[in-house]
């Protein structure tokens, strides 16, 4: 199976050796730089790699990707082509000898955690996102908060409103079960008003569900806020600024428990301090 190369391009910062064609990248000469994603480098233990764009080009790269700008490029193809069309060096006939070709290892990593390491750099790619890959990465940052999310089903199909339900991963002394349904705006300026909470409140009333999350990638509006705190007080919102924190794996922020009242009155007179 072979490595992938995520390729932007770039100038060369110093002198750097093309590790198709042995070529030297020139300092301030045009190239492609690949980035192992950090769990690559940590676990695989792969560093960033220089080529030139000689050999890239003749490899036939595809489109760049219209989020990131960079190009996915199989390794196996770009090595291969320079192989055939460039014999006046001596380029490596052991691809085990490339620094990306380490013992091969199949690992199965899902959408989200790619999407969440990219967005983690430049939130505001989260309005180019897909309503289905949105989901996709509520799900993750859901998962790293220690929940086992679950889709219930296609972004277009008819679900009541819920999109994902989730519950603690660990055992704990009182279960529970909690649904979410995420809001996809391409505009940043659009937001959630009262009508989405009313109904995703009538959605989750009838259900065995101990409490409602409501995301967006924006915001919501002054009756939106509310309608969740004064009618359907089991409902979180959640916005664009509390996915910038997810992303950095900032769960337990000052803003993630801004629902929670800091005391209630269980009885007259007896108030119990919460937080």
């Amino acid at each position: 199976m072979s490595e992938t190369l995520y390729l932007l391009e770039t100038r060369a910062r110093r002198d750097y050796t093309c590790p198709a064609c042995r070529r030297i990248i020139r300092q301030g000469s045009r190239h492609f730089r690949h980035d192992p994603f950090p769990a690559a480098r940590i676990h695989r233990g792969l560093s960033v790699t220089h080529w030139c764009r000689d050999c890239i080009v003749a490899a036939n790269p595809g489109a760049k990707d219209t989020i990131t700008g960079r190009i996915r490029i199989p390794i196996v193809r770009v090595v291969r082509q320079s192989l055939t069309t460039d014999q006046s060096e001596s380029p490596p006939t052991d691809l085990s000898d490339l620094p990306l070709f380490n013992p091969a290892r199949v690992e199965l990593i899902g959408i989200g955690r790619i999407l969440s390491e990219r967005l983690a750099s430049e939130p505001s790619l989260i309005h180019q996102l897909s309503p289905d890959d949105l989901v996709v990465l509520i799900c993750d940052r859901l998962s790293a908060m220690g929940f086992e999310p679950k889709r219930t089903g296609a972004i277009n199909r008819k679900d009541g409103g819920i999109d994902i339900l989730f519950w603690p991963r660990q055992p704990i002394a009182f279960p529970f079960l909690c649904a979410a349904q995420v809001k996809h705006h391409r505009n940043p300026n659009d937001n959630v008003g009262s009508p989405t909470v009313r109904e995703f409140a009538g959605a989750i009333g009838g259900q065995s569900i101990n409490a409602g999350l409501l995301v967006t990638n924006t915001s919501f509006s002054p009756d939106a806020k509310w309608f969740a705190r004064e009618r359907a007080k089991l409902i979180r919102l959640r916005g664009f600024a509390d996915i910038q924190r997810w992303l950095l794996n900032n769960f337990s922020d000052e803003a993630e428990w801004r629902d929670i009242p800091s005391e209630i009155e269980v009885c007259p007179g007896v108030v119990v301090k919460i937080r």
